[in-house]
């Protein structure tokens, strides 16, 4: 980038969303924008419009005859990449080239807008970066190797995208692709990804924990269990109803065991307080 420019890290997020649970079968795929320069007390509030919606993904099954399940799944993966590749065509040439935005000041500024942060659970992790499900999306280890406690080699585009081309040179047939991608631990759906062409991203790099399910539900569930092992769950249950009273950390009554469908604050809260009841 040139002296003097500002960069403005463009964070995407998607969620597919179930609308419906009865009836209807109705869900939304909505795609959010907001800007890594907006502070995070301002862009977690709702009432502050920080984040802004900018379209909607396909939400529709392939139900044409004769396609397999392996087919319908490309198909899937390939109208979302080539969705959000026309929805973020507007960042090529503005985070080539720049754009004149002003400023809370007044100050007229070549700002470039980078896509830096992509938000989205584990599924959509794969997916967006091109990623063999069930293995790690941040390096190359391979699924029977993500309990290794070394780290693999990172992942990199450059890396990606070199397979990818390698991989679609020497198949003859969609069939082919898929599986030599899936032996180099790469989904083998998509050819041409979305972010192939956005200047300065590594989308390896822009895939942001997701903290929801990878740690509260996740790591943290396995501490709860591995504690389970330490003591009696009943005594897990008396010692956090024998905490004292503390301002911001919730008082659990009945203890842990007795809850049931434990949402992601209620883990949060339940992480607070862990090692004073060790």
């Amino acid at each position: 980038l040139p002296e003097s420019a500002s960069v403005a890290p463009v964070i995407i997020s998607t969620n597919k969303t179930q609308l419906t649970q009865f009836s209807g079968n109705k869900s939304s795929y909505p795609v959010y924008l907001t800007l890594g320069n907006i502070p995070k007390a301002i862009r977690h509030k709702p009432s502050e419009h920080a984040c802004i919606l900018i379209g909607y993904l396909s939400v529709e099954k392939i139900l044409a005859s004769g396609l397999t399940k392996q087919d319908k799944s490309s198909h899937v993966q390939c109208l979302f990449h080539d969705s959000l590749k026309v929805i973020l065509e507007s960042l090529k040439s503005a985070g080539k080239d720049g754009m004149e935005v002003v400023g809370g000041d007044g100050c007229i500024r070549k700002v470039y807008p980078i896509l830096a942060y992509y938000v989205a659970d584990y599924p959509e992790q794969c997916l967006v970066s091109c990623t063999k499900y069930g293995t790690c999306f941040k390096c190359k280890r391979s699924s029977d190797e993500l309990a290794l406690r070394t780290p693999g080699e990172n992942r990199t585009q450059q890396w990606t995208l070199r397979v990818l081309r390698q991989v679609a040179a020497s198949s003859k047939t969609l069939h082919q692709f898929h599986s030599k991608c899936q032996v180099l631990d790469i989904s083998g759906a998509v050819e041409h990804p979305f972010w192939e062409d956005l200047p300065y991203c590594n989308i390896h790099l822009a895939i942001t924990p997701d903290v929801l399910h990878q740690l509260y539900q996740g790591v943290f569930n396995h501490m709860v269990s591995w504690c389970s092992h330490l003591m009696h769950p009943a005594e897990l249950d008396v010692r956090s109803r024998c905490l004292p009273p503390c301002f911001g950390v919730r008082d659990f009554q009945n203890g842990w065991s007795a809850l049931s469908q434990i949402s992601g604050k209620e883990r949060k809260d339940m992480a607070r307080v862990l090692l004073g009841c060790l």
